[in-house]
């Protein structure tokens, strides 16, 4: 017995390094759809959302494109878009003085939220939009290409514009 217990220990401290450096796995959760945000006070959920005119995702994406070109691209984010002073620091050193946004397709939109309040229907829409900054340089006229997802609040009367 007295021999065995030290051939033993010997051999659990010869294989405790080795336990050490074993590899252990991620604990990756289990992904589950984000809980919707909370409405304004008064507002009352549409279900199954009403669809937004075509027309009006039109105006709404030009209306973008339109601030992002002038550089007044904060004047129509909403009050809560996070990172707004970076992307503002970023219009302002990276992107050329002279470059304009043109909208050169709207791929789709897809209505991720409505609800009316008082006598206005809210939507939150995703956007697909194909764009393309153009801009000249010291190598002359430069096009660059982009996909983009906005997603936008979209605001309208009911029964009217």
């Amino acid at each position: 017995m007295r021999t065995i217990a030290p051939a033993l220990l010997l051999a659990l401290l010869a294989a405790a390094p080795l336990a050490i450096a074993q590899e252990g796995r991620a604990f990756n959760p289990i992904a589950r759809p984000a809980a919707r945000p909370a409405l304004p006070d008064g507002a009352v959920r549409v279900t199954p959302p009403l669809p937004v005119p075509r027309e009006r995702v039109e105006a709404a994406v030009a209306t973008v494109a339109k601030a992002w070109s002038d550089k007044r691209l904060e004047t129509v984010l909403a009050p809560g878009f996070q990172r707004r002073a970076e992307l503002a620091d970023a219009m302002q050193a990276k992107v050329p003085r002279d470059a304009s946004l043109r909208v050169t397709a709207i791929q789709g939109w897809q209505v991720l939220d409505q609800w009316r309040l008082g006598g206005t229907l809210v939507s939150r829409v995703s956007v697909t939009v194909r764009t393309q900054v153009e801009f000249s340089d010291a190598t002359g006229f430069q096009a660059r290409d982009g996909t983009n997802e906005w997603v936008m609040t979209i605001r309208m009367r009911e029964g009217g514009p």
